[in-house]
């Protein structure tokens, strides 16, 4: 089945945007700009302060580009009434979800948010016909979100697992323990940087927008970005292979240092070459939209752009008004900086937290083993103050890696206490057990999510604004079960 666009099958008219609607159209994007502008600029903050997400900055003006090659959309606008209805309904909804996104402090949520509402803009004011039209530029445009982080750990794991599965094919021992591998001439980790992340996405980017220009058949595209997900994970899998087989092969005096960054980006220019090549044996006939003589004055209507406007103006109005309740409120709470008690690392481990308002550490002995406890509290949380966030994680994944995780239920003194246990291990061969959890009010769980909706249901009520997380650990051979049960025993102290 092919999917043969009307764009090739008749010319359009040219379009025109009167002055006065085009001075509206400019204001109304200077506003959307200057409201959400802290969400704008920790977007593009991300873009260039994370390598991940460097191919992002050209989204943009790509997506700019796409929508005045296909401007002859806006000419062929059929304004009905579901229409307005849907676009507009759907322009409430991401401004909905901005606002939970802000009262959560998830980053992803007010960002994916902000970037749906161009669509949802131009399908309640121009309607569906346009919007078809318009769909991939201004799906495209979503993308320059700076979103998928969580994914390194499994992509960590897959490089690994690929990784051993070909030292074994050439007959090259190796042991695995979590993200390290070695082989008789030394030790290699798994690290972030070695999870292809980075090649993924740029190669799904440009995938993308070479199956919107140059692919028109469905199955083609379909098949095509199937491959573009496949190839990079399978050749960061090489990658990362070639370089521990030079690494043997040299007795560990190539491809460990400098050199070593330097075999792995000639291989990922090399691969992204082949991947290009690869996507011409998909091209299909250039499919270019034509213009005739005649001209059509696009206009804006009035009423829906007014409530267009308005549904825009909702979320940062809504924010302001919170915020200052919140200040009313958090007015009661003394402020006396932040309390922090001596805090021993075990082994080299300790959970990484920022920006809390108290930190507590406390050493306890439970048959001959010692169990250290970790109380890490925040009272109030904002902007690079939170307590989910990619930022605070129970251990340094340069350091430690997952040896055996398990997330359990457990119910003590009428209480149901979700935690989770992990095993960790380093490349010193030192082994860590530890169990954690978080506390929303009178919530414990190891849920994000649920984490992120207690927090935005307790701060809509303005009777809790932060929350606390909790951690047990230990090096010796103690079961979870003890480890638990001496976090549960701290919670039922302190609320005594």
């Amino acid at each position: 089945m092919t999917f043969i666009s009307s764009d090739k099958s008749r010319e359009f008219p040219k379009v025109t945007l009167a002055p006065t609607h085009a001075g509206y159209f400019a204001a109304l994007t200077f506003f959307w700009l200057f409201a959400y502008f802290s969400t704008f600029e920790r977007i593009i903050a991300t873009w260039f302060e994370s390598t991940t997400f460097e191919h992002a900055v050209l989204i943009a003006p790509i997506s700019v580009w796409l929508i005045y090659r296909k401007r002859f959309a806006f000419g062929l606008a059929r304004r009905n009434r579901l229409d307005a209805c849907l676009g507009l309904l759907g322009l409430l909804g991401a401004v909905i979800a901005f606002i939970i996104g802000k009262l959560s402090l998830i980053n992803a949520l007010q960002q994916f948010a902000l970037m749906s509402m161009p669509l949802f803009f131009v399908w309640g004011i121009f309607g569906f016909v346009t919007l078809r039209h318009l769909f991939f530029p201004l799906f495209f445009l979503i993308l320059s979100v700076p979103f998928g982080e969580f994914m390194i750990p499994h992509l960590q794991e897959v490089t690994a697992d690929l990784t051993v599965m070909m030292l074994k094919l050439v007959g090259v021992p190796v042991y695995r323990e979590g993200w390290y591998l070695q082989i008789p001439e030394g030790l290699f980790h798994v690290a972030e940087a070695c999870s292809g992340i980075r090649f993924l996405f740029s190669t799904i980017t440009i995938g993308l927008l070479i199956a919107h220009l140059e692919i028109r058949s469905r199955i083609k595209q379909a098949v095509f970005l199937v491959c573009l997900v496949v190839i990079p994970i399978l050749a960061n899998g090489m990658r990362a292979f070639i370089m521990v087989y030079i690494g043997h092969a040299s007795n560990m005096e190539a491809a460990v240092g400098f050199d070593h960054l330097v075999y792995g980006w000639v291989f990922f220019f090399f691969v992204t070459a082949l991947v290009l090549a690869f996507s011409r044996l998909f091209y299909d006939e250039k499919n270019v939209p034509k213009f005739s003589d005649i001209t059509t004055k696009v206009v804006l209507p009035k009423k829906r752009f007014a409530v267009a406007l308005i549904l825009i103006a909702l979320g940062p109005v809504f924010m302001g008004s919170f915020y200052s309740q919140q200040t009313q409120a958090l007015a009661k709470v003394s402020e006396d900086g932040v309390a922090l008690t001596d805090i021993k690392p075990l082994s080299g481990w300790q959970p990484i937290y920022t920006g809390f308002d108290e930190y507590r550490f406390e050493t306890i002995q439970t048959n001959g083993a010692t169990i250290i406890l970790h109380k890490i509290a925040y009272l109030t949380e904002k902007e690079e103050k939170e307590l989910v966030t990619w930022n605070n994680k129970p251990y340094d994944p340069e350091v430690w890696s997952v040896a055996g995780s398990e997330t359990q239920v457990v119910d003590k003194a009428q209480q149901r206490f979700h935690y989770r246990y992990l095993e960790l291990k380093n490349g010193m061969g030192k082994s860590i057990h530890l169990v954690y959890m978080w506390k929303i009010g009178d919530v414990y769980t190891v849920n994000p999510i649920t984490v992120k909706g207690m927090q935005v249901l307790n701060k809509l009520s303005l009777n809790d604004f932060g929350g606390v997380a909790l951690y047990a650990a230990s090096e010796g051979d103690v079961s979870q079960e003890s480890l638990i049960e001496a976090l549960i025993k701290l919670e039922q102290q302190e609320s005594e």
